[in-house]
């Protein structure tokens, strides 16, 4: 049985609920990309990513803070599981 595999690009944008982060975001997004929106407050980030899915992207919401330990090793076994 032959399988076909295919790869998406995913990207992990931190900060991505407001400003820069959410600009890359969209280009992104844009461009076909899987984006994962990281953000410290996750309500925040689901609302940015139902805004990027709303648009025809593909956006993922993942609690991130870049200064905490706990939230970066669960976004990246998150993003391994994917």
């Amino acid at each position: 049985m032959n399988e076909q595999i295919t790869h998406r690009r995913v990207a992990l944008v931190t900060g991505a609920n407001k400003g820069i982060g959410r600009g890359a975001a969209e280009q992104l997004a844009e461009r076909g990309m899987t984006v994962l929106i990281g953000a410290r407050d996750a309500g925040r980030g689901e609302e940015a990513a139902a805004a990027l899915r709303a648009a025809g992207g593909d956006a993922h919401a993942i609690t991130l803070d870049v200064t905490d330990p706990a939230t970066v090793e669960a976004a990246a076994s998150h993003v391994d599981e994917r």
